[in-house]
């Protein structure tokens, strides 16, 4: 049964690129009810750390937004415990890439220390190995996203080789803790939907001050676009992203996707504020469709891989067992019988 809910989003102006907290103050006025009454003792916030790139490019979260959450976050509940939460990654060059040094060297280190917040590289935690449907092969999900928490995800406005836009969605795939995670791109629009139903953020932001056309996540143009979306729903403030860019909502797969697992339709979302959008485009226009060209050609193959070995376990199995292997046919194939 498909949900009519009608979902808000905040979308606010910010000429004076300095003035953050200013713009944040007005998303909490024009739709109150972004941050809720009361805290549970733990706030996690995931950035979006793609790249050792400052954040004036448009591929990286702004370091002051620790200052800016923590000052609104406290006036509600002064004894809260803020964890800003990142992991290693295999950049798009091929190289590792540890959470720690981008930590350092994006200035989040200092701006934590200045705001009191801890800092967690979750390739360092403690992690849960977890089969999620439609993907081949276990991820590693932290412990710490399975706590009581209240969890705020900041993302980019960012065009995507990969998946045509990426913004609070997408910004999930830093949740898992394996850096090397390129056999799973494949199946990005299932895993992102995936983790989202698994850890859904409570507060999405997608800062969009300064926007990366022409390529994304990290290679674009910084396009200045004044503004920042906020709102409690993720696909929401997704789909505003893509209404910002012009993006057809329905050409992101994993938009799509998500709404499906949700059983919504999209574009049941209001606008409060200032909105202006302007195009975003690849600089080659058939990279994305390429992309996904290259991902469904890996899944045919590995889906080919998987059914060529399983044949070839069971010519071993008969082989070596053929009577048991008949018992085993026969006693299965009548299951499948009855279950008709």
């Amino acid at each position: 049964m498909l949900h009519n809910q009608t979902y808000k989003v905040s979308a606010v102006r910010i000429e004076d690129h300095d003035d953050l907290a200013t713009g944040f103050r007005c998303a909490l006025r024009q739709l109150p009810g972004l941050l809720p009454q009361v805290l549970p003792q733990q706030v996690i916030i995931k950035p979006n750390l793609c790249d050792i790139t400052a954040w004036e490019t448009g591929v990286t979260t702004d370091p002051r937004w620790i200052g800016v959450l923590a000052g609104e976050l406290r006036a509600i509940r002064p004894d809260v415990k803020l964890r800003v939460v990142e992991s290693d990654a295999i950049s798009a060059y091929k190289t590792y890439r540890s959470c720690d040094e981008t930590f350092n060297r994006l200035g989040f280190l200092s701006a934590a220390h200045e705001a009191g917040v801890e800092l967690v590289n979750l390739s360092t935690c403690d992690a849960i190995e977890i089969r999620l449907d439609g993907i081949p092969q276990a991820v590693r999900i932290p412990q710490l996203l399975f706590e009581e928490m209240h969890f705020i995800s900041i993302a980019n406005l960012k065009l995507h080789g990969y998946t045509r836009m990426t913004g609070i969605l997408k910004n999930s795939i830093g949740l898992l803790t394996d850096a090397e995670i390129s056999s799973l791109h494949p199946y990005l629009s299932i895993l992102i939907s995936r983790l989202h139903k698994l850890c859904c953020p409570d507060l999405c932001i997608i800062d969009g001050r300064i926007g990366l056309d022409g390529g994304g996540p990290i290679l674009g143009r910084p396009l200045r676009m004044d503004t920042i979306l906020v709102g409690n729903d993720a696909l929401a403030v997704d789909e505003t992203a893509c209404r910002l860019m012009g993006i057809p909502s329905k050409e992101v797969g994993h938009l799509e996707q998500t709404a499906r697992d949700l059983e919504r339709k999209l574009g049941r979302v209001e606008v409060v504020g200032d909105i202006r959008p302007r195009l975003f485009c690849f600089d080659a226009a058939q990279v994305h469709s390429s992309i996904q060209s290259k991902f469904g050609n890996r899944r045919l193959h590995q889906r080919m891989e998987i059914f060529s070995n399983r044949w070839i376990d069971r010519g071993f199995q008969f082989r070596y067992d053929p009577l048991g292997f008949a018992k085993r046919a026969i006693s299965k194939l009548a299951r499948s019988r009855r279950g008709r």
